[in-house]
């Protein structure tokens, strides 16, 4: 039995993998895997699977082709998602600030530098032509971080995924001003390079097995009530999570939008323009 230890966010997206490990469906295959919930991100796990902590990772997008340029010691296996990922661009509740226009020159909260939440500003402002390099950060680790952040008034603007805030949205400490969508599928697959060396095979198989439990999940009749008791959500949110959310139903590496947000992050200064996005995928020699 071959141990793999695998990570990602405590969120809706990852259910498939808990329904996997509930089921014991990887026994079959030889897999012993070990989930561990990464509160502070994309970031928090690159640094895992440097400190060999973690073999497989769940990351954004964005953050694993940046990680990958600064030389992560891992590479991308495949997406895990279809569709994109809808982050919600948060204020204090009390802030005077009412429209997204008047965010950029005001300090973002972001979970770690190479995180989602530090990258999708920079995105974000790319698209509204804004000066990136006016950009302020506040380093906060998680959104508990955030809400510390806004309480004490050291950060003025956070971008999360929309339903994992919602919470605090409705609770009165968040408002949500505006909505921005990744221009990309969501989140893709990562091993380290240790890993794939080892038992690229079994990472596989592993994907195959959450891809077919992400289509049970997809396809089941009560799959609002379930996802909503799993991670404490209202239905009416998760009706419309899955409204638009997509995992994918098989291994794919779909080059063109690796090569395509690649472009995207070396307008925006976040992947240095001599990185080759042949090395997203290749194992080094």
């Amino acid at each position: 039995m071959i141990k793999l230890r695998v990570g990602g966010v405590p969120e809706h997206y990852n259910l498939p993998w808990h329904m996997t490990l509930e089921k014991d469906a990887l026994k079959q295959h030889g897999i012993d895997a070990e989930w561990q919930d990464y509160y502070e991100g994309t970031g928090g796990m690159i640094q895992a699977i440097k400190r060999n902590e973690l073999d497989v990772a769940v990351l954004l997008t964005e953050g694993a082709i940046s990680g990958i340029s600064r030389h992560a010691n891992y590479r991308i296996v495949g997406f895990y998602t279809d569709s994109p990922l809808v982050w919600g661009i948060h204020v204090p509740a009390p802030s005077d600030l009412n429209d997204v226009a008047d965010i950029y020159h005001h300090r973002y909260a972001i979970s770690r530098y190479g995180s989602g939440s530090h990258l999708m500003p920079y995105v974000h402002a790319r698209q509204e032509q804004w000066p990136l390099h006016k950009l302020q950060f506040r380093v906060i680790d998680n959104l508990d971080g955030a809400r510390m952040a806004f309480r004490e008034k050291t950060a003025d603007v956070f971008f999360w995924e929309k339903f994992t805030t919602k919470p605090y949205v409705d609770n009165g400490e968040f408002r949500r001003i505006g909505e921005y969508p990744t221009p990309w599928p969501g989140f893709v697959v990562v091993a380290s390079i240790q890993a794939l060396t080892l038992h690229s095979d079994l990472i596989k198989k592993m994907m195959e097995t959450v891809f077919d439990q992400a289509d049970i999940l997809f396809n089941d009749p009560d799959r609002i009530a379930k996802i909503a008791h799993f991670y404490d959500l209202l239905e009416s949110d998760v009706e419309e999570w899955l409204s638009y959310t997509r995992w994918c139903k098989n291994i794919e590496l779909k080059h063109e939008v690796l090569e395509e947000t690649t472009s995207i992050l070396k307008e925006v200064g976040l992947v240095h323009q001599k990185f080759d996005c042949k090395d997203l995928t290749k194992l080094p020699c």
